[in-house]
């Protein structure tokens, strides 16, 4: 059940976390994982901003390689196979295809060379190696596609996180099961010093509208985008950190029955771009654009919806129409302000700004950059760096760096398809179940043995049971029904968007919480709100 800010008010942490993207959830499990009380703070929902905007991918970077990135791609070549392992039901290997066009910026022979250092810098991965293919090969694997015009193609693997949201609440848990607080729509209104020093922030629960003071003796902003809002927190002027790039994708129904990502330059600009196979959609993305604006309100705007449907138009071909797009989301990278520096040749790495050596500003830590899959490495360096802070310093105690998450402890598909078929549960919610959730799916179905009409779906368009609304609100710190739809489940990341079942699912959202009618229609409206901030529909929006 969610905690009462009274309560976390009782408790003077080690360290307090501003931020519950993946950095902020990583940073909370490693902490409590090395034996430091651990505070995480998210002034919306966990996965809220950047994370659940992704292109979906854990990779190593090989376009970094262009820009000599090759400790950046190491780094995150070693976590894709640690994530691989670590969360299986979540983390899948993908295929990729290079297509490269006779008038595109890249010669066969410099990209057979960054494949290889690829290869190189993943050694001992357990993903195949890259090879070269021959038109007739690219042909048989994926006949839909057009292949005029290419000169060359290369198959080489990495992976897709099916789910970059439950990524984050799984982290959430385990740094929750290491004794870590943590409490979403808690938003910090103010940083408190003392001698000098940050050692708290005061903070408002947007559920109950109650205000108090936490303390803790080291603050990490890890609020992604809004690093530099939290910074304006303090007394004193800081620079810019943040000069964030816009990165949308378009969402189309896989009609091509693409089974392999495809990654190209675009002819406009050179710039690399993926078509993904992820469902039973296909991603189109991403764009790389400097955004001023308020991350809150991003969307993607006509230039780049013409942009990416004209890219993706030289592969998939001209019957590719914008009466296929089913919606667009857009997110911002929290990248390092470099005025003047081609978008695409930002760093990627993640850089942490001690404020106390930078600003005589003592306990406080700001973190600019970070991407999905190499989060554990930069949680490692953040939690290093806390311990030494820490007054007296902490020697930490390591944690097991190949602990799996939650869902990615080993289970027995037989006996949770086997429990499922006992209580009623259809095969295809079974499997959905453990694609979903891995091992934590008998939790999952612990409470349909509960209540057995848990155990329906909660309509013909999707194979999620009602005990997921449920689970979500008791294990999963969910508190609103776009909690659930765009962060616990993909119900709302959906061709439907989730809106046939949500007056459903609302009103069981109600039964659990002690809601009336008007209430659950209150929460009805407020997920069409959300979906509207977050999505750019171009479908007709479902009304029942």
């Amino acid at each position: 059940m969610r905690r009462s800010l009274q309560q976390l008010t009782q408790t003077r942490y080690d360290l307090l976390i501003i931020g519950g993207g993946i950095n902020g959830a990583g940073i909370a499990s490693e902490a409590a994982g090395r034996g430091l009380k651990t505070l995480l703070l998210e002034r919306q929902d966990f996965s809220s901003g950047t994370t659940g905007r992704s292109t979906k991918l854990i990779h190593g970077g090989l376009r970094y390689l262009e820009h000599g990135e090759f400790g950046l791609v190491f780094e995150s070549l070693r976590e894709r196979e640690a994530l691989l392992r670590l969360a299986p039901h979540l983390v899948r290997p993908l295929p990729f295809l290079i297509l490269l066009h006779h008038d595109g910026p890249y010669r066969p022979r410099h990209v057979r060379l960054g494949l290889a250092v690829y290869d190189l810098l993943s050694l001992g991965k357990s993903l195949p190696s890259h090879r070269a293919l021959s038109l007739a090969e690219v042909r048989e694997r994926e006949p839909a596609l057009i292949v005029e015009g290419v000169s060359a193609a290369f198959l080489y693997f990495d992976a897709q996180v099916t789910s970059p949201e439950r990524l984050v609440i799984e982290n959430v848990r385990a740094a929750e099961a290491r004794g870590a607080d943590v409490l979403n729509y808690a938003e910090v209104i103010g940083l408190v010093l003392e001698a000098g020093a940050v050692c708290g922030a005061r903070v408002r629960d947007r559920v109950s509208g109650e205000e108090g003071l936490v303390r803790a003796r080291v603050v990490i902003n890890a609020a992604g985008p809004w690093v530099d809002a939290v910074c304006r927190l303090l007394p004193q002027a800081m620079p810019r950190y943040i000069g964030g790039t816009k990165g949308s994708h378009l969402v189309v129904p896989n009609r091509w029955g693409l089974r392999h990502a495809l990654y190209a330059a675009a002819q406009a600009d050179g710039r690399p771009f993926f078509i993904v196979p992820w469902q039973e959609y296909v991603l189109i993305g991403t764009t790389d654009v400097r955004y001023e604006g308020d991350a809150d309100q991003v969307q993607t705007d006509d230039e780049e919806v013409a942009y990416l449907l004209a890219e993706a138009r030289r592969l998939l071909g001209p019957d590719l129409r914008h009466e296929d797009l089913l919606y667009a989301y857009s997110g911002v990278r929290p990248l390092p302000y470099q005025p003047g520096v081609p978008e695409g040749a930002i760093t990627r790495r993640h850089i942490l700004h001690d404020h106390e050596r930078e600003d005589g500003l003592a306990g406080f830590v700001s973190i600019v950059g970070g991407k999905i899959t190499p989060y554990r490495h930069l949680a490692e360096d953040v939690v290093t760096l806390a311990c030494r802070k820490l007054r007296p310093p902490r020697r930490a105690r390591p944690k097991e760096r190949f602990e799996p998450l939650p869902g990615g402890v080993p289970f027995p598909p037989r006996e949770v398809e086997e429990m499922a078929g006992a209580l009623g549960v259809a095969p295809e919610s079974a499997a959905h179940l453990l694609e979903v959730y891995g091992g934590l799916s008998s939790e999952v179905l612990a409470l349909v043995k509960r209540e057995r009409a848990l155990g329906q779906r909660l309509c013909p368009y999707h194979p999620d049971i009602a005990a997921q609304i449920i689970y979500a609100l008791e294990r999963e710190h969910a508190v609103r029904l776009a909690d659930i739809f765009l962060r616990r489940t993909a119900i709302g990341w959906s061709r439907c968007l989730g809106l046939v079942c949500a007056p459903a699912a609302a009103r069981l959202m109600g039964t659990y919480l002690g809601w009336d009618e008007p209430r659950v229609q209150e929460e009805v409206s407020a997920y069409r709100d959300e979906l509207a901030r977050t999505f750019r529909l171009f479908m007709p929006v479902p009304t029942r």
